[in-house]
């Protein structure tokens, strides 16, 4: 009996362990994870788990407005309506609750980034709070375009 107790917790904490985690834990692990699922940038269910609440509620207003009047109205990932992207790399800096992931990439063979600013909740899971890019054409924040004040972030 007892033999049977041990190896039922030996197999759960092994299933527990083989499970994919939901979210990532490390800031350049959910910048990666959104550039991954391209359709979590724009509207799919789980987006809510990776981006600062108050992100994710602006996003989904601006996605439901009228067909063309959103005002990200380019790949934010990328800061482009158009792309070729090839040498995507991510350079994470942390500082005990904030983090900095810069993307950077090619676009067309041109070298370009995006800053991603995250915050850590409570419980310690890193979200997306902002993303912006001084590089490409014109310098963009995705905060501000969505009329969200930069501070404070509801994480």
């Amino acid at each position: 009996m007892k033999f049977g107790l041990i190896q039922a917790m030996v197999l759960s904490l092994a299933a527990f362990l083989a499970a994919p985690a939901a979210f990532a834990s490390e800031p350049a692990d959910v910048v990666q994870q959104f550039y991954a699922s391209p359709s979590l940038a724009f509207g799919a269910g789980g987006s809510q788990g990776l981006l600062a609440s108050d992100l994710a509620a602006a996003l989904r207003a601006a996605q439901a407005g009228p067909q063309g009047s959103s005002p990200v109205d380019f790949d934010y990932r990328y800061g482009f309506k158009e792309t070729e992207i090839t040498g995507l790399a991510f350079l994470p800096q942390v500082d005990n609750d904030e983090a900095k992931v810069v993307a950077v990439f090619k676009n067309f063979g041109r070298p370009e980034s995006v800053d991603w600013t995250l915050c850590r909740t409570p419980a310690g899971d890193w979200h997306i709070a902002d993303a912006s890019s001084n590089t490409g054409p014109q310098a963009w924040d995705l905060r501000q375009l969505l009329g969200l004040r930069p501070d404070p972030v509801r994480c």
